[in-house]
């Protein structure tokens, strides 16, 4: 859920003045709605500053842009298989090797859209012939408190929380927030990314799990300037959104990887040490969770549900699968992306279906960046039925 954004190192010293002007209103357009989007969720002296963050973010990629003829960068592949093998990407080693590392995932990803056809809807040049340009800044990706009634399953609030927040302080959040209103349900995750501009992406993952996140908020910048995605989207339209980010940002991250490597494989798979603990599947038992929990919601047995929660939860850490917790605001968080494995929505199957049946990525995103409820959705199956 990331500014001198690359848009500033891509316009660069030979870029026209139209490209230049293009670049410059397209981030101050996402500052501005970063500066709201940030104002909308203020939780004082925890929350994550979209502005503070951004204007930080611009200054280090224009002096990245404008020191490129004083440096002597390593080669992209080195660069990437250094960065990658860092086990703290925090420090001074990782931040000489951040720019470049993300120009090269930037590069990838924007030649693989144009390949795919996902292009602007007029003739423009270099980097902005892909529209929003691929922009994105590796850093630790904020939390977010998410809150749902315990009365049943829903995303009522997702507040962006700075990244360096303790558990001890992640658990004050949720206590305090579910003490100010006991019908609530308190969650704090962790993000992989963000979609303000450029995009914040986690810089914790595996190459492969970053391109694939960038793709993915790539995705929710494509579709802001569409019905689909355009302000902050809610309800139906937010579970539709990410689903679709999902589903894009997994072609596009396999199309990369096949067409440049992965510069961090070696090439060999590790085999499995063996292991005493019982072996659960995870999606099938939240999944079913997920269908009881509903329904004893709505038989009202608040509490019958929260312990039943609770039980799969110590099961699930029994055989070492590890859910902080799961609550009412848990579902309600990976609800919203319904193509995953554990998901239980219906929405994943018929977005995958219109995937298909659209027969190229541009095609899906033509069908489905208009949609704003199920019932658009559903006609946008109807009318792709026949492909």
């Amino acid at each position: 859920m990331r500014i001198l954004s690359r848009l500033g190192r891509s316009s660069g010293p030979g870029a026209s003045p139209a490209t230049t002007l293009a670049a410059v209103v397209l981030v101050l357009a996402f500052v501005l709605w970063g500066g709201l989007f940030t104002l909308r969720q203020q939780r004082e002296g925890d929350a994550f500053d979209i502005v503070r963050w951004e204007i930080g973010s611009l200054a280090n990629k224009w002096l990245f842009a404008l020191g490129a003829p004083l440096r002597d960068d390593p080669p992209v592949e080195q660069a990437l298989a250094r960065y990658f093998a860092l086990a703290d990407r925090s420090g001074e080693q990782a931040g000489r090797l951040e720019n470049v590392v993300e120009a090269a995932i930037e590069g990838r990803l924007h030649d693989v859209l144009r390949t795919e056809a996902i292009s602007s809807a007029v003739s423009l040049p270099g980097p902005l012939a892909v529209w929003p340009p691929v922009d994105l800044e590796l850093a630790r990706a904020p939390l977010v408190l998410v809150v749902s009634p315990r009365s049943r399953i829903e995303r009522l609030r997702t507040d962006l929380l700075r990244p360096d927040l303790t558990l001890d302080g992640a658990l004050a959040i949720e206590a305090s927030t579910e003490t100010a209103d006991r019908s609530r349900s308190a969650l704090v995750v962790g993000a992989g990314g963000l979609a303000v501009y450029p995009a914040v992406v986690s810089n914790r993952g595996s190459y492969a799990s970053i391109v694939d996140t960038a793709a993915h908020e790539w995705t929710h910048h494509y579709l802001a300037f569409h019905p689909l995605g355009f302000g902050v989207p809610g309800g139906d339209r937010l579970t539709i959104n990410e689903t679709v980010a999902d589903i894009v940002a997994e072609e596009l991250a396999a199309l990369v990887i096949e067409r440049f490597g992965d510069p961090t494989a070696d090439g060999e798979t590790p085999l499995a040490a063996p292991s005493a603990m019982p072996v659960l599947d995870r999606d099938r038992m939240l999944r079913e969770l997920r269908l009881e929990v509903e329904g004893l919601l709505v038989a009202h047995e608040v509490e019958r549900a929260e312990r039943r929660m609770e039980e799969v939860r110590l099961e699930l850490e029994h055989a070492g699968i590890l859910i902080r917790r799961i609550n009412q605001a848990y579902f309600a968080w990976i609800g919203s992306y319904a193509a995953r494995p554990d998901a239980v929505d219906p929405l994943g199957a018929q977005l995958r279906e219109l995937r298909r049946r659209a027969g190229s990525l541009a095609g899906f995103l033509e069908a489905v960046r208009g949609a704003r409820s199920r019932a658009d959705l559903e006609r946008s199956l109807a009318d792709a039925g026949g492909r």
